[in-house]
């Protein structure tokens, strides 16, 4: 299966293609501090190729919505510190999505402030939820020229306290109509600096901010999603298509570590004019790695990587209720329908609850190991499941005593093998090539211990 194989996204490394996308769960503090809760969570979710976070506020300003988390703050970087360490140890790779939410809020929920926009024009025919209940969109307060500066520069704040917090890389949301999305859109930047007016001003507030996520990050680390068809929250454009073309065109010039391109269809009646076919219109535009998203299942997600529009594919709701997502897709279990009525706010309950399918309930596996043939030296077996045991058993790995088989000769050099066992060769082969397992054998336990290899059968 596809979905099971590894892949790069620029410098990131991922042990499958499924990854969890980007979801608003209000489950921080008022402060915009992650608890206990949030690092269950993600650790939960941890066998995803790669844990993209909810949307997280760069600044007091880009708050919108209620109990949605921050990355402006001391307290808030060491909150997510513990997230990042957690999901480290069960072997999974994250990045922060980086928000700044513009006019979709309420002053309701900042204190009294208005939200801010690009130009001064409300979003109608939406309301927008607040600890009291639906309200209208208000008028938002445009930004000065200067406080649009100032607000690149909360992007690369943000950045840095991610990279600070232990993450391993960092996604603008520049969809779903939020601040960079409200830039680019002509109905809702009208401004006549060099912010707006043109397409290539309005596309400058988020070439700017993907610039600086790069300085921060380096090659291959930052990433862009993008909604180039997606109305929702005001988001008429009168030309998408050349929009978005030219913001994509623009972004081949950066080291990105991938395009997440969401492919939500207009209502044709609505925007004739508009692309029909998300995917097909801008994704052969962008000429790195690219994560598809917007209601794709198993079977739509295996035919898109197979026909190499895509080396990703992204699933929210599906995550919610399947924390073993990866494992139910894998083994073509059922997926557990999600309550959505605990979707955003609350506890515990429809956030940390869901269980995981027991692994004796999938269909039995082949036998498969992964081989270690180590160097002759007692300590490093010992080494080598204390530093790698964690990751290992992420995937449904168990470490068994020293094979009882001949040594293995490469040279001049014995070697004594040792096993692994997993359920499938899909968990075998994501496990050792995900980030987590390379980074315990190369960086801790010395690369050159240890010869890997998945073989079918051995022991079973």
């Amino acid at each position: 299966m596809k979905l099971s194989t590894s892949t790069h996204l620029g410098r990131l490394q991922l042990g499958n293609r499924v990854v969890m996308a980007p979801m608003t769960r209000s489950r921080a503090d008022v402060h915009g501090v992650v608890g206990e809760q949030t690092v269950r969570y993600y650790v939960q979710r941890a066998t995803a190729g790669l844990i993209i976070t909810e949307a997280t506020n760069v600044s007091p300003d880009a708050v919108g919505s209620p109990l949605t988390p921050g990355i402006w703050s001391d307290a808030q970087t060491e909150a997510w510190k513990t997230v990042t360490s957690a999901v480290h140890a069960a072997g999974g790779t994250i990045v922060m999505q980086l928000w700044h939410t513009g006019r979709v809020g309420h002053s309701e929920v900042r204190g009294g402030r208005l939200p801010v926009a690009p130009s001064a024009i409300a979003i109608q025919g939406q309301k927008h939820f607040t600890a009291s209940g639906p309200k209208d969109y208000e008028v938002p307060r445009a930004l000065t020229t200067d406080e649009v500066r100032a607000t690149i520069d909360d992007f690369e704040t943000g950045a840095k306290n991610a990279k600070a917090a232990g993450f391993d890389g960092v996604e603008l949301h520049g969809a779903f109509g939020y601040l960079p999305h409200q830039f680019l859109v002509d109905s809702s930047n009208q401004r006549t600096d060099e912010y707006g007016g043109s397409l290539e001003n309005r596309a400058r507030f988020v070439l700017e901010v993907m610039e600086r996520l790069v300085r921060v990050w380096g090659e291959g680390r930052a990433g862009l999603r993008l909604s180039p068809t997606l109305a929702y929250n005001g988001m008429v454009d009168s030309d998408p298509r050349a929009t978005f073309s030219y913001v994509i065109e623009r972004l081949n010039a950066l080291p990105l570590a991938y395009l997440h391109l969401m492919r939500a269809t207009p209502d044709a009646e609505r925007f004739p004019h508009w692309p029909k076919d998300t995917l097909a219109t801008f994704g052969p535009l962008f000429r790195g790695p690219l994560i598809v998203n917007g209601g794709y299942d198993r079977d739509s997600a295996e035919a898109v990587l197979e026909a190499g529009a895509a080396h990703a594919v992204s699933f929210g709701a599906p995550f919610v209720s399947n924390p073993d997502l990866v494992h139910r897709f894998e083994t073509g279990a059922p997926l557990a329908a999600g309550d959505r009525s605990t979707f955003y706010g609350g506890g515990e309950k429809g956030y940390v609850d869901y269980p995981a399918l027991p692994r004796d309930a999938a269909p039995a596996a082949k036998g498969y190991w992964l081989v270690l043939a180590s160097v002759t030296n007692p300590a490093q077996f010992g080494k080598y499941a204390a530093l790698a045991g964690p990751t290992l058993a992420s995937y449904g790995g168990r470490v068994l005593a020293r094979g009882d088989v001949a040594e293995v000769v490469e040279g001049s050099m014995p070697r004594r093998p040792y096993f692994v066992e997993f359920p499938s060769y899909a968990a075998a082969k994501a496990c050792f090539r995900s980030a987590a397992y390379q980074d315990a054998i190369a960086l801790r336990a010395g690369a050159a211990e240890f010869d890997i290899v998945v073989v079918e059968g051995i022991g079973a």
